[in-house]
């Protein structure tokens, strides 16, 4: 027996997709706007500088955001050191928001926490997934629909999600995360009154975003690792990013 399955109206979403059977990974969506990176090659799909789609914030990081050296697969990582300051690594597609959550938008990763975020007295966080414009203050980014994870439960994975009129926020995905152990993580807002997340293949939480409007339905893919400065700030934290995979229908 093969490895893929193919489903036509795949997780109700009226396209098709070609998956693997055993992890779930869409391997050929047949949406009308697909965006696939698989970080391969001497730069992954880099240099993250804006020549490319992705750009990055690099804040007081002694490790650029950079592919893994020799990785099967193709991994980019996002490090944060243990100096005593604030810290941010962040990669995204530098506020160009070409994504729409009103078209059916889904977003699929594979990804692992190769280093948990850890702390000394502030708060080393990771979030990932979809999101409006940066900002340094996570919750003051206008849009967002991602997973979390903070250093005080650093095994607990969260979920959130706000339309930029009511944050839901800090919902436990009841997932234990292990150092260096990768997930399919997958956002589907094909409802946005109903924005379902699933790991591995499981529906792990589900949150309203049906007050989005406007251009606030624009995002674009968000992965950032991040600490803040209070005290002793010498947390730490790396993601590994394996995959991204995004797919929406046509406007």
């Amino acid at each position: 027996m093969g490895k893929t399955r193919a489903n036509y109206n795949w997780k109700n979403t009226g396209f098709p997709v070609v998956y693997d059977k055993t992890t779930g990974e869409a391997i050929v969506p047949m949406f009308p706007v697909v965006f696939i990176e698989d970080f391969l090659g001497d730069a992954g799909g880099g240099p993250f500088d804006g020549t490319t789609v992705w750009n990055v914030v690099e804040t007081a990081l002694n490790t650029a955001i950079a592919v893994v050296a020799n990785t099967t697969n193709g991994v980019v990582q996002i490090t944060l050191d243990s100096d005593d300051n604030a810290e941010i690594g962040c990669l995204h597609w530098g506020d160009q928001l070409s994504l729409s959550l009103n078209q059916g938008l889904i977003l699929e990763a594979r990804l692992c926490l190769h280093v948990l975020p850890t702390t000394g007295t502030a708060t080393s966080q990771v979030v990932f997934g979809l999101a409006s414009a940066h900002n340094a203050d996570l919750d003051a980014v206008a849009t967002r629909a991602w997973f979390r994870v903070e250093s005080a439960a650093n095994t607990a994975l969260l979920w959130e999600v706000d339309d930029n009129i009511t944050a839901d926020e800090d919902n436990d995905a009841s997932t234990v995360l292990v150092a260096d152990a990768y997930h399919i993580y997958r956002i589907d807002a094909t409802d946005t009154s109903a924005v379902k997340f699933y790991v591995d293949g499981v529906l792990v939480g589900t949150g309203s975003m049906a007050g989005l409007t406007g251009v606030i339905d624009k995002v674009q893919p968000y992965f950032n690792v991040s600490k803040e400065t209070a005290g002793t700030s010498t947390g730490v934290g790396t993601m590994y990013i394996d995959y991204v995979k995004i797919f929406q229908d046509r406007s």
